[in-house]
């Protein structure tokens, strides 16, 4: 009797990544060897030129999307229990940024000077 946990409802994309998903490839077939990232700037170009009533369609199409998505939540809630956020966590094994590497140097420096002074 294996039991399993479903994944939880994933969040509605906002209304921008609605629009993206829809003109991604025409965009990118109209701008063939262009990066990724330029094609997304290109299309953060055409969104901000839409109509007010264009870009009201696609705010409308997320508010869909996340009252779907709170009812789905709810669901998955009352079966389950609360959503845990698992955002990725930095392993701790002693490494991390430079900066945090850096100061925890100094800290240690620091003890061992003022350790020293047993005179």
């Amino acid at each position: 009797m294996t039991d399993k946990k479903e994944a939880p409802p994933k969040r509605p994309q906002c209304a921008f990544f609605i629009y993206k998903q829809e003109v991604y490839q025409q965009v990118k077939d109209a701008h063939p060897g262009k990066k990724m990232t330029d094609i997304t700037k290109i299309i953060s170009e055409q969104y901000k030129q839409l109509p007010k009533d264009k870009i009201d369609q696609y705010e409308q199409k997320y508010k869909d999307n996340k009252a779907i998505f709170e009812k789905e939540k709810k669901t998955y809630e009352d079966k389950y229990g609360k959503i845990k956020n698992e955002r990725k966590k930095k392993k701790e094994d002693g490494k991390g940024s430079k900066k945090a590497q850096k100061k925890q140097k100094k800290q240690e420096s620091d003890e061992d000077e003022s350790g020293s002074d047993d005179d």
